[in-house]
């Protein structure tokens, strides 16, 4: 019993740093992420340049730090930035869906499931070429972040449309 215990507390110990260091989980965005994004499309507007460009800066560089070429550290580069196209798609949606009325606001909003429906079968799609493999997610990872800050920058440019 005593070995037991003694066990369960040198395995609890070994663990405890790794436990520790998922606080700084790689796949979750930072603040000089969201900055870099923002900072990406704001040039690429002063100088007339798309703003596609944008999508993939903060996942390429973390893609290509030594260490990240394994697919557990690709695919979290990619979820990354992904995440911050989607917190970004969600607030300029919101924003876009405020100032449309009646018919143009329901038409958006049809819009925007049918949208969903094509992101995740498009993404369905690429992920199934790797059958489960090691691949998978980091094809579908890479695959959201496309479609997302794709979208994103789509709804971007509508509504600059239609504010002037």
């Amino acid at each position: 019993m005593r070995r037991t215990v003694i066990l369960c507390f040198t395995v609890a110990a070994i663990f405890a740093g790794p436990l520790r260091a998922e606080d700084n989980n790689p796949a979750e965005p930072t603040d000089a992420d969201r900055n870099i994004i923002a900072a990406c499309i704001d040039k690429a507007g002063e100088e007339g340049a798309s703003t596609l460009r944008c999508v993939g800066v903060v996942s390429d560089p973390c893609l290509a730090e030594p260490g990240n070429d394994n697919t557990v550290m690709m695919a979290a580069c990619l979820e990354r930035e992904s995440t911050i196209w989607d917190e970004r798609l969600n607030d300029d949606y919101k924003a876009l869906l405020a100032g449309l009325e009646n018919e143009a606001k329901d038409k958006l909003k049809t819009g925007q499931k049918a949208w969903l429906t094509v992101r995740d079968t498009t993404c369905d799609v690429e992920s199934g070429f790797w059958q489960g493999g090691t691949g998978f997610g980091g094809a579908v990872a890479g695959c959201m972040l496309r479609e997302t800050g794709t979208r994103d920058l789509s709804l971007v440019a509508l509504r600059a449309y239609l504010d002037q």
